[in-house]
């Protein structure tokens, strides 16, 4: 397997062309791209794995993803022995099934952190449904919020290295909260955590066997997979002595990559022999003993303190380079010995177990007495140290982060009431005005009550302190007492508007106070110079106003301003700081001026100025950064680049990105020797020069929606090295010939440009080039040379309206996995396509004159998606069935909307065809299609009897019948026994349902309006959704009263209910219910009959909102309606949150299903905790319902509402519930009771 997936990886990377003439070129390249592939190969965790598939095969069949069923499995194992790395893998096998997913990694260390818990829950809930929930504040609230949300969807969840039930009864609490099909894996040391009421599948995971354990240290000490002469017999002695733990094959095999001699092998032998059996941390304790002094004190600063703070490697290196360590050779050595990691996005990673080890050896320092160690970081410790004033001289490094309260505010009720007095005088606004100042400072009081406050006199020991981290915090005292030797502070959040006079960390090599509420640095006439200053963070500073002279600070490389809105310009000194490396004013919303002068700044190496919309102009002697490598400009004023950016012959990417007023480029542009990237997407620029043909070491030129660019120069063509052309949204006329020369272009993006007709024959010179995406043009073809891409695996053309055929050439390109051609004016595809024996998805979607398919489809033995919807194809070749890999089809036409002769003037009904003779079979070939998982034939006009021999199609999980004509359904459709969701909505002669499979989740007959029974639907214990609207004839729902799982329940419409209908539902399990609908017009009695004022216990959480409307939908008046019918839902009646009459949030009640009857209807919806119209909520704030206005389908009547919240504990009476009056029952047995009086 492994073989294979390196050889299909292989087969994914172009080759290189070749010429003669080229060939010290092609070397040069060919070394370069080597190394650049080196550089991005992420170290990650568990970069090589031993025995990582049998266990994923294993788990895979285990947990059975087509499962209707809650699967919660539990992984269990001694620390070290790989649980993270085979949970990392099975997500990453199972992420694909999955919408809705999240990892939560260290839940352990998180949790014992303040607050730990809710952190959790707060991740949790955001991965699930990012940006839709305001975060959570107490334990309880995010339990309600997460059962809420996942009893919706269905999840996949991971909870790595938990150690205690309390984390799980915060996180996933028991089976019964998740929706049907979701996943849940947990991994843990303790076993014990795992109860069995959650955990249904547990997994121990063990150590490896001595083949795999020789494997794998032989990987990490040899770079082999097996060690060979007077290695071999050292190993296998060496491998007996880990205990078969992965990680502790890994750090033995680093700590000896380096040695060669099988003399060193021997010594280190001697010293693991001394090592306790099975007992990780002594391995891990033989790797650290092997450091220098300063290797070791970089690796405990590593472990104490930045560890868990997601810092990248540059950020590392400049803080301990600030130390004065050799930081960039240390932390080499570190990574090489596999104590440390960096992700991919080079983040710092650390396995628990080293980090609790170098953790371990600090904490032996003192057992007892925290202050007496070298570096803290609990936060307890801390806190009680600084507090107690035990700071002493030992102590060398503390962090400690506060997190910043992210609360979402309305706007303030007194603004809101002043705005109403002022709009309308009178006693009543006056008074609510100043209750409503009273309570505003009432808020401000708490809010200054909860600042975590530190006595600066606190540090005034900790004479070696130089590594500080005191985050949200707020200082009080003397600054002085600070300590002299700080090299590192980060204080985000900083309270203060200047920096006091006796503040001056004058050894200090990076300062950090991003996020702060600083004014001005210092005040003018308490200027500091800290001469040692490398890095200056003040990101997010929105208060900032101005940057003091900073010409003192020439040690200075680092100036980050990033969304320091106030900032109007820099600091003219800032032009002279010859060290300064990187100058960051990304978002600096109103910056106008930069430094005139920039002379100095000769070692420049990043300029970032992107989203400075108020900025100009560049300074005229930009050419003086001679260093410089990256220019981003995007969303500036400039409206041209200054003659002196030629000089820039290291510059390696340049960006002007939405630069609306720069019209052209310097024709000097080609002598940016150097540069990799040009990207001038949005822009004004209606020419490019020649010279463009000079970069050489282009890679990605971008020109997307440059709407006023109309021509390619031929010098493109001279650009080697180029990788990714994209010229998408502009309106070139034809690409020059010369583009047939990009002999390494890889990706090519032409489109949304009328302009273009043709591509020139020399496209076939690509050779390197594996994703072809044209759209929106005026080709008529594609030329024969196309076929000459033997490399390409898309081909994607979108809205080519003009394109009328396929060259047959295409079925020469024989690694194409993707086709795509939507929406063009084709007839037929050539027979050649049968040749594409490595095709996967193929999708010709509102291609509406392709009326056939070619009978060599049948080859396309590797074609998994065939996406087709709106073509004109009705009959399909005998070798359709041969397509055996086929996963999903859909094949849906659209429907129309016409008037029948029987019916009223006003009525609308639906027809895919004028005429309706137009009628076909079933196609059998559908039913050899054995590994359909989704299968999409709306509105094919498919009469007659449909063969019984649906269980052939067994792996089936989505199945769509709609709009067609058949008047039964075969016996064999229960044989689909994974069948998940049946969509028969708008068969009109459809007037009886078989027994139904239980796995169903969902049901639509919608508009089946000749529909008169349904068979027991008792066995579908799955069912959350079923959608009956407009079902006239039907008359019984049997087994709706055993339907545990529903959750949507659409009857609008089904005027013929009979009362014993309705019985069932008064017997029905209504605890899950969403959205109810049904012929009706009362409002339950318990409901507020008008807007409802939310009042906010203190021992009383809100846990959702109820709202029931009445409607109605005149159909008397059709030229009302907007947009046509069918509509599936009504839109337009809303529910809006009101503070002081002002609106705060507004929501659209979606009323499922449009009734065909004048008569009222009535809609329940319930809105969980974790929705908007609940969360936001707060006290005094009302909830009102309205129509929208103007409406959407000017027909709906909103004849009544009522609105009634539900609190905690309303459904949680266990005792005689027959004693209990009617306002004392649960809210689904009062539905209930409603129903069964209707």
């Amino acid at each position: 397997m492994r073989w294979r997936r390196a050889m299909e990886k292989a087969g994914e990377t172009p080759g290189w062309v070749f010429n003669n003439s080229e060939e010290a070129q092609l070397v040069q390249a060919l070394v370069t791209r080597v190394f650049i592939e080196l550089s991005n190969t992420p170290v990650g965790v568990a970069a090589y794995t031993v025995g990582l598939d049998s266990h994923i095969e294993k788990l895979m069949i285990l947990l059975d993803v087509k499962n209707n069923g809650i699967q919660v499995l539990g992984f269990h194992g001694m620390g070290g022995v790989g649980k993270t790395t085979l949970a990392k893998a099975l997500y990453g096998s199972l992420v694909g099934h999955f919408k809705y997913r999240s990892f939560i990694s260290n839940v352990r260390e998180t949790s014992a952190q303040d607050n730990g818990l809710v952190s959790l829950q707060n991740q949790l809930i955001n991965n699930i449904s990012p940006g839709k929930v305001s975060p959570i504040r107490e334990i309880n609230a995010g339990i309600t919020a997460i059962k809420e949300m996942v009893n919706e969807k269905q999840v996949l969840v991971v909870l790595d290295d938990v150690d205690n039930i309390s984390q799980l009864n915060a996180l996933i609490g028991n089976r019964e909260w998740f929706y049907k099909g979701s996943q849940i894996i947990i991994t843990t040391r303790d076993r014990e955590v795992l109860s069995k009421h959650l955990v249904n599948e547990f997994y121990e995971v063990r150590e490896l066997d001595s083949s795999e354990s020789l494997q794998l240290f032989s990987y990490h000490a040899l770079k082999g997979e097996k060690p060979t002469g007077a290695f071999l017999n050292l190993s296998k002695q060496i491998v007996s002595l880990t205990g078969g733990l992965p990680l502790a094959l890994e750090v033995f095999g680093s700590f000896l990559f380096d040695k060669r001699k099988p003399k060193e092998w021997e010594d280190a032998l001697q010293k693991f022999k001394e090592i306790r059996p099975r007992y990780l941390q002594d391995v891990l304790m033989v790797s650290f003993n092997g450091l220098d002094e300063q290797e070791k004190c970089i690796f405990l600063d590593l472990a104490c303190l930045f560890a868990e703070m997601r810092i990248k490697r540059e950020d590392a290196i400049d803080i301990l380079k600030g130390c004065g360590f050799n930081a960039e050779r240390t932390v080499t050595v570190l990574t090489a010995k596999s104590l440390i990691k960096f992700t991919e996005d080079n983040i710092l990673w650390m396995h628990d177990q080293v980090r609790d080890m170098g953790r371990q050896i600090v904490r032996e320092n003192s057992l007892v007495d925290p202050g007496m160690r070298t570096r803290l970081w609990d936060r307890d410790e801390i806190m009680t140290v600084l507090k107690d004033m035990k700071g002493t001289q030992c102590i060398e490094g503390i962090v400690l982060d506060f997190e910043k309260r992210n609360i979402v505010k309305h706007p303030s009720g007194d603004k809101i009431s002043w705005v109403n007095f002022r709009r309308k005088p009178n006693f009543t606004f006056a008074v609510t005005y100043l209750k409503e100042r009273y309570k505003s400072y009432l808020e401000d009081r708490a809010e200054k009550e909860r600042e975590v406050i530190i006595c600066t006199k606190s540090f005034k020991n900790m004479v070696n302190l130089r590594l500080l981290q005191i985050n949200n915090v707020n200082l009080e005292g003397e600054f002085k007492y600070l300590p002299v030797e700080l090299k590192w502070l980060q204080w985000k959040g900083c309270p203060m508007k200047t920096l006091p006079s006796d503040f001056c960390p004058c050894k200090a090599v990076v300062l950090d106070l991003s996020e702060s509420k600083l004014e001005h640095l210092w005040h003018s006439n308490n200027y500091k110079v800290l001469e040692n200053l490398k890095v200056l963070n003040l990101r997010g500073c929105y208060n900032l106003i101005a940057i003091p002279d900073l010409s003192g600070h020439q040690a200075l490389e680092k100036l980050d301003l990033e969304r320091c809105g106030r900032l109007i310009k820099i600091h003219e000194s800032i032009g002279s700081l010859s060290s300064l490396l990187h100058l960051i004013l990304r978002d600096c919303s109103n910056l106008i001026e930069l430094p005139s002068d920039v002379s100095g700044l000769k070692q420049l190496e990043s300029l970032i100025l992107s989203h400075c919309s108020k900025v100009k102009e560049l300074p005229e002697n930009i050419g003086s950064m001679k260093s410089l490598k990256e220019l981003l400009l995007d969303e500036t004023s400039i409206e041209i680049l200054p003659e002196s950016i030629f000089h820039l012959t290291n510059l390696e990417m340049l960006s002007l990105n939405d630069c609306k007023l720069l019209k052209g480029l310097p024709q000097f542009i080609g002598k940016l020797c150097s540069l990799k990237e040009l990207s001038l997407n949005n822009s004004a620029l209606e020419e490019i020069p020649d010279s463009i043909g000079s970069l050489a070491n282009l890679e990605e030129l971008s020109l997307k929606c440059c709407r006023s660019l109309t021509r390619i120069p031929d010098s493109i063509g001279n650009l080697k090295s180029l990788t990714n052309f994209f010229i998408n949204g502009t309106k070139i006329k034809e690409l020059p010939w010369s583009i047939g020369s990009l002999s390494n272009l890889k990706h090519l993006l032409i489109g949304e440009n009328y302009f273009l007709s043709k591509l020139p024959d020399s496209i076939g010179g690509l050779a390197s080039i594996v994703e072809l995406n044209i759209e929106g043009t005026s080709m008529t073809n594609l030329p024969d040379q196309i076929g000459a891409l033997k490399v390409l695996k898309k081909l994607e053309i979108r809205k080519c309206e003009s394109l009328i055929s396929l060259p047959e050439s295409i079925g020469s390109m024989l690694t194409l996995t993707t086709l795509i051609i939507f929406q063009a004016n084709i007839s037929e595809l050539p027979e050649s396509i049968g040749m594409l024996e490595n095709l996967i998805v193929l999708r010709l979607d509102k291609c509406k004159q392709l009326y056939k398919l070619p009978s060599s489809i049948g080859k396309l033995k590797s074609l998994q998606c065939l996406l087709m919807e709106e073509t004109a194809v009705t009959d399909l070749p005998e070798s359709f069935g041969m397509l055996s890999s086929l996963l999903i089809i859909k094949m849906a036409k659209k429907p129309h909307v016409e008037l029948l002769e029987s019916s009223t003037p006003k009525d609308a009904v639906i027809h895919n065809t004028k005429e309706k003779s137009k009628l076909m079979d079933f196609p059998t070939s559908f039913l050899n299609l054995s590994r359909l998982c989704e299968f999409n034939i709306c509105a094919w006009q498919i009469s007659g009897k449909i063969p019984d021999d649906f269980e052939k199609l067994s792996t089936l999980e989505i199945l769509n019948l709609g709009h067609n004509h058949f008047c039964s359904l075969p016996s064999s459709l229960r044989g689909l026994s994974i069948l998940k969701k049946l969509i028969l909505s708008h068969c009109k002669e459809l007037k009886t349902l078989p027994p139904l499979p239980s796995s169903l989740q969902e049901v639509n007959v919608s508009n089946c309006i000749a529909l008169e029974s349904f068979s027991d639907l008792s066995n579908l214990e799955n069912l959350c959704d079923l959608n009956l609207t407009n079902c006239e004839k039907l008359m019984d729902i049997p087994g709706l009263e055993c339907l545990e799982s529903l959750r949507r329940l659409y009857m609008s419409g089904c005027n013929a209910c009979s009362s014993v209908v309705k019985r069932r539902l008064a017997k029905a399990p209504l605890r899950n219910f969403c959205k109810i609908s049904m012929p009706g017009s009362k409002i339950p009695d318990f409901f507020s009959q008008k807007e409802v004022r939310f009042e906010d216990f203190k021992n009383r959480q809100i846990k959702g909102v109820i709202i029931g409307v009445v409607f109605s939908v005149n159909h008397q008046i059709s030229e009302d309606f907007r947009h046509p019918l069918p509509a599936d839902a009504i839109v337009d009646i809303e529910a809006s949150i009101l503070k002081l009459d002002f609106q705060i949030f507004k929501t659209t009640l979606h009323l499922m299903g449009v009734p065909k009857t004048n008569d009222n209807q009535i809609h329940l919806c319930q809105y969980p905790n974790c929705h908007p119209l609940v969360s936001s909520l707060k006290d005094g704030y009302k909830i009102h319902v309205t129509k929208r206005n103007p409406p959407f389908m000017k027909g709906v009547e909103l004849k009544n509402w009522g609105i009634y919240l539900v609190f905690d504990g309303d459904d949680d009476y266990e005792g005689d519930k027959e004693s209990l009056n009617q306002r004392q029952k649960s809210i689904p047995e009062r539905l209930a009771k409603i129903f069964s009086d209707l």
